[in-house]
């Protein structure tokens, strides 16, 4: 194959898959369209071992394992489907959540944590320095 044929196949090949999903893109509605931003947080809903952490930046550490004790409370009945929902609803709590709602959540997680025995805060902290986590602030 010539230089030429094959710098216009690879041209028009790189071209095809961009083209594709603007036009899909501009037909949708725009419900759709935010759904697909890249600004949304990934399908774990920002928070969980496969999330990046955006929705619950605004927690410590601690108040974090808190959170998560509290949904293994919830969940721990649940179907697999179930927790997914449960999930993705609190997603789209924490980011629907004024700034005197996180000062409140952050308070209840956080006497949560305080209420925790000694040596069971000393394990997971443990547990969180073995995973590279920050060290809990004093």
């Amino acid at each position: 194959m010539s230089r030429l044929k094959f710098l216009f196949l690879a041209a028009s090949l790189a071209a095809v898959p961009l083209a594709v999903p603007l036009a899909v893109q501009a037909a949708a509605p725009g419900a759709v369209q935010a759904q697909q931003s890249p600004a949304m947080p990934g399908p774990q809903g920002g928070f969980g071992r496969h999330g990046s952490g955006r929705l619950a930046a605004f927690l410590t550490p601690e108040q974090r394992v808190a959170f998560m004790m509290k949904a293994r409370e919830e969940t721990s009945g649940m179907t697999r489907d179930q927790r997914q929902a449960w999930r993705k609803d609190q997603a789209q709590k924490l980011a629907a959540m004024s700034d005197t709602d996180k000062q409140t959540l952050k308070s209840e997680l956080q006497a949560r944590w305080d209420a925790l025995p000694a040596d069971r805060k000393a394990r997971i902290e443990q547990r969180m320095a073995k995973r590279g986590a920050p060290p809990p602030a004093q």
